[in-house]
């Protein structure tokens, strides 16, 4: 059987990359939405999105990058969510989409974007298992672990700086979220690098566009979480502790608990959107204040402006770029009509620059007051569970390098990925020169 995936992986990838660079070839929206100078710099793209109209009807469907139809299909409730990988979808033109740029298939296994986790479950299973995650996962829990957050990240850029330069990538912002999810789940610290190979590999799942063999290192991943998370569950019930597993077990509203396979949903979710989201904020972020030195002597002068900094860099360059919803009903939107079962592409990164909300919105501006508008963790029932923990750990990152480097200055250049969903950094080298005072620009 896996002498067979592999083949048929292979032909995916074939196939996927010939119909790719036909859409290429032809031109048109299509095709300069997949091309690689659209995947580096995406932006130019939003402006011609943006200036035919608020809905755009492409090759590959509808697509918008306007902040009010954005905002408003998010929190219809006539929509679901586009994530999953649905049963219901007929046809044999979908179908064969699916297969094309979906998973391949994954019997018995929760997957963190499928119907049994809570991204990709719509009312009324979504607000039922929100209600109940929530209850553990409650603003003071997440601000009640500052100090040790503060801690962890202090040591790893001490650690990464005691060269004369280190990437940014490799050695702080993909360590410290990864560490940051151990501490919530309280996993022994033997676990830990083994948690942040399964997190990188469950990335291939945000992205259509992987080649098969990432996508098998993705389902491999899923296995040994799956086993790692069902004996941790028995452990936990037998001997609770203070972590957020044991209270996501302990949890109940009117008498409903989560299922084992929930907990191992919810669990599986918060390493998969917990952790690649955070590292391209921090990688992003980082980047953003390397190449803006007046914002950056702002922030480190006023220290206390870093939580209002940390939602314009969630604004400028948004870690997860798009988003789908599909309506369950015929829905109008800033006057226009969405038809039933028709899904939408909401480019977040476009909705983030759109100059009807934003004065300047290509302007990078840490003190901007209404940067919170964005819609980076998206809104209405799908709104980020995890936006307080990851607003919390963007501040710590940010106010541990700003503390601790002079700059940061590129130490070489950094190196994209070549993803698109998400958008962030392979490499982000910098020069370790530390500061000589603790304040100053």
């Amino acid at each position: 059987m896996k002498a067979l995936d592999v083949v048929e992986g292979a032909t995916r990838d074939g196939i996927r990359a010939g119909s790719l660079a036909l859409l290429r070839w032809r031109g048109g929206i299509s095709g300069d939405l997949l091309s690689n100078r659209v995947r580096a710099d995406p932006y130019p793209m939003y402006r011609r999105l943006r200036e035919m109209g608020p809905v755009v009807e492409t090759s590959m469907g509808l697509v918008t990058t306007n902040h009010a139809v954005c905002d408003a299909v998010l929190r219809h409730p006539g929509t679901r969510t586009a994530t999953a990988m649905r049963e219901d979808i007929k046809g044999g033109g979908q179908r064969f989409q699916r297969w094309l740029f979906g998973s391949p298939p994954r019997p018995g296994l929760i997957e963190p974007i499928g119907p049994e986790s809570m991204i990709g479950m719509d009312p009324p299973d979504h607000t039922r298992m929100r209600r109940l995650v929530s209850k553990a996962f409650s603003r003071k829990a997440v601000e009640g672990m500052r100090p040790e957050l503060t801690r962890l990240a202090d040591d790893l850029v001490a650690r990464a700086t005691r060269r004369p330069t280190f990437d940014l990538m490799t050695e702080f912002a993909g360590v410290f979220p990864v560490l940051v999810i151990c501490e919530l789940l309280a996993i022994p610290r033997p676990d830990h690098e083994r948690f942040r190979r399964w997190g990188a590999a469950l990335a291939a799942d945000l992205d259509a566009i992987v080649p098969a063999r990432r996508q098998r290192a993705a389902t491999q991943a899923l296995v040994d979480l799956h086993t790692y998370f069902t004996a941790l569950i028995e452990r936990r019930r037998r001997d609770p502790g203070e972590d957020l597993l044991s209270h996501l077990i302990e949890v109940q509203d009117e008498g409903e608990r989560l299922t084992r396979r929930e907990l191992i949903a919810t669990c599986t979710l918060l390493l998969f959107a917990g952790f690649e989201t955070t590292v391209n904020l921090i990688g992003n972020g980082t980047l953003a204040l390397v190449r803006h030195p007046e914002q950056r002597a702002h922030l480190r002068a006023n220290p206390g402006a870093v939580p209002a900094a940390v939602e314009e860099l969630l604004r400028w360059d948004a870690p997860i770029q798009l988003t789908a919803r599909i309506p369950t009903e015929e829905i109008e939107v800033n006057g226009y009509r969405l038809a039933v079962g028709q899904p939408i592409t909401l480019m977040i990164g476009g909705a983030n620059r759109d100059p009807e909300v934003f004065d300047r919105p290509e302007t990078l501006d840490l003190a901007r007051d209404d940067a919170r508008r964005h819609l980076s963790f998206a809104a209405g029932p799908h709104h980020c569970l995890g936006a307080a923990l990851a607003r919390m750990e963007a501040e710590i990152a940010f106010t541990t390098l700003l503390e601790r480097l002079a700059g940061p200055r590129l130490a070489g250049r950094a190196r994209q990925r070549p993803t698109f969903v998400l958008r962030g950094l392979r490499s982000l080298p910098l020069h370790s020169t530390p500061l000589t005072t603790r304040s100053g620009g």
